[in-house]
C-alpha cells in the first residue's frame, strides 16, 4: 500500500520572442508548456495482504532489468491532493500522467519505507493536466 506524504509541482511556459530588427522592447508569444515535480511516497505492506505486487510494479517504472529500459508503457497516473480531505468527489485534486525521472528508496527497520521521486508530466490528449482544482 502506498501513500504520498508530500509533493510539489512546477509548471513552465517557454516564451518565443516576436521581436523584429526595429523592436524597441521585447515581446513574446507563449510556446510549449511543461511541468515537473517531486513527491515522497510512503510504502508499507499490509500484514493481512502478503502480496507485494503493487510495490514491485511501482518501482519497476524506473528500476528495470529489461533490455528495453523505460518505455512509454511506464507512464504513470498521478493524483495529487491539494488538501488532505479524504472525501470522495473531492475537487481539490491535480491529475496528470508522467514519467518517474528519479527515485531513491529509504529503509529503516520497523519504519515505513519512504521513496523520494521526481517526475515529468507528459501531455495526454492535448493537455498537460486532466483535472485541476476548480
Amino acid at each position: 500500500m502506498a501513500k504520498i506524504r508530500d509533493w510539489s509541482i512546477e509548471t513552465t511556459v517557454e516564451l518565443i520572442s516576436t521581436n523584429t530588427i526595429d523592436s524597441r522592447f521585447n515581446s513574446f508569444v507563449p510556446g510549449v508548456a511543461g511541468a515537473t515535480g517531486s513527491a515522497t511516497v510512503m510504502y508499507y505492506r499490509d500484514t493481512a495482504n502478503t502480496d507485494k505486487q503493487d510495490f514491485t510494479h511501482f518501482i519497476s517504472n524506473i528500476m528495470t532489468t529489461s533490455d528495453s529500459g523505460v518505455t512509454t508503457s511506464d507512464l504513470i497516473d498521478l493524483e495529487l491532493r491539494v488538501d488532505n480531505t479524504p472525501t470522495t468527489g473531492n475537487t481539490d485534486i491535480i491529475k496528470c500522467k508522467g514519467y518517474i525521472t528519479s527515485m531513491g528508496i529509504q529503509v529503516s527497520t520497523g519504519e515505513v519505507t519512504t521513496i523520494p521521486i521526481s517526475f515529468t508530466v507528459s501531455e495526454t490528449s492535448g493537455k498537460l493536466f486532466t483535472e485541476v482544482p476548480s
